[in-house]
């Protein structure tokens, strides 16, 4: 098996179970900062707190959303590599084991 065969077939296969990440590492922080704007907008409207009274928490709290949204691409993106290698691999010992001996 020619190797961008094994490379493409390996690669369709992680994808039907460990898809690529399709957004960059910076969207999926602002989606993250964006949905927790979201929870404390909700919050601070139904119990009445004014949340923008306490900026520093809610610069920090912004800053570990962006962070747990990162470290989440980051899983996405090894969990496809690992799928990726490991798809590879079992390839690799298929093509070699149809080599013939001599």
């Amino acid at each position: 098996m020619p190797d961008k065969l094994r490379k493409a077939n390996a690669r369709a296969a992680a994808t039907r179970y460990a898809p690529k990440p399709d957004g960059s590492t910076l969207t999926y922080g602002l989606i993250a900062v964006s949905l927790l704007a979201l929870a404390l907008a909700l919050y601070g409207g139904f119990y009445q707190v004014d949340m923008l009274a306490q900026p520093v928490p809610l610069v920090l709290g912004g800053l570990g959303a962006f962070l747990v949204g990162a470290a989440f691409r980051l899983r996405l993106q090894r969990r496809h590599t690992a799928a990726y290698e490991a798809e590879y691999e079992l390839r690799q010992r298929v093509g070699e084991v149809e080599k013939p001996e001599g």
